[in-house]
């Protein structure tokens, strides 16, 4: 499903690798992707076993190891975060999303950084597609920093971000939280993805809109592979050049 990517901030000091991640060739994908180096997917289906399922099996072992590990008195603690985050999925997997991903990077001042994205694939009511792309990014709280996108093959979408406020959760003091959407209607009309990406960097925010912009270049409804493959292989040199975003980097630099 997704595609990870190591650009140079310059092309012409190194050339561009591209990283294909074996969920691209996953032929029941919906919605195709590239994500910047140092973004870490995480396996919802396995954190959100259905039963029955070879993932249940193993989450069950995967439970009862750790416990046996844990001191007696902490059990009961570790079984509720356990519950919680599988709680946490299975309302994730709910409104539709398909992808997750954690990252970490430098900043540039040498200190690390942590983002989430997540993707998400949501059935709505038809409409134009550009019609849908206004109506997902007015619909927020905030209607700042909105953006209209034109993508690869003149596709319409939207992007915004927000500054909130984190609640102070389980001992830890409410701290502010950068967010940043993206919208992206399907060609059908029938389908809107969502993308978001959420840090409490918010010293990084601009840097992080810029990466959501670029990433938003990658999404596609239909398998790119193809297009990409020959493009590396130099069959067709200027038929994937809009395809992907040349913009995207590995770390805050």
């Amino acid at each position: 499903m997704t595609e990870q990517t190591d650009m140079a901030a310059s092309t012409t000091e190194r050339p561009l690798r591209l990283v294909i991640d074996d969920s691209a060739r996953d032929t029941t994908a919906k919605l195709w992707y590239a994500l910047p180096d140092g973004y870490l997917d995480v396996p919802l289906e396995a954190l959100d076993p259905a039963p029955g399922t070879e993932y249940e099996e193993q989450f069950t072992n995967v439970m009862a190891l750790i416990l046996s590990c844990v001191p007696e008195e902490q059990r009961d603690s570790y079984v509720g975060a356990l519950r919680d985050m599988r709680f946490m999925v299975t309302q994730m997997r709910r409104e539709g999303v398909i992808g997750c991903s954690l990252g970490m990077h430098f900043a540039g001042d040498g200190s690390s950084a942590m983002s989430t994205i997540t993707v998400a694939l949501r059935d709505i009511e038809w409409a134009p597609p550009k019609l849908t792309a206004v109506r997902a990014v007015s619909l927020r709280e905030s209607t700042r920093n909105v953006k209209l996108l034109t993508l690869p093959g003149g596709r319409p979408g939207s992007i915004s971000d927000t500054l909130a406020t984190a609640p102070a959760v389980a001992g830890m003091p409410a701290q502010d939280l950068y967010q940043c959407d993206v919208y992206i209607p399907a060609p059908s009309g029938a389908q809107l993805a969502v993308l978001t990406l959420s840090t409490t960097a918010v010293s990084a925010r601009a840097h992080y809109r810029e990466w959501m912009e670029a990433i938003a270049h990658t999404v596609a409804f239909h398998d790119p592979l193809p297009d990409i493959e020959r493009t590396v292989r130099g069959d067709e040199p200027d038929a994937g050049a809009d395809r992907i975003k040349d913009c995207i980097t590995a770390d805050f630099g």
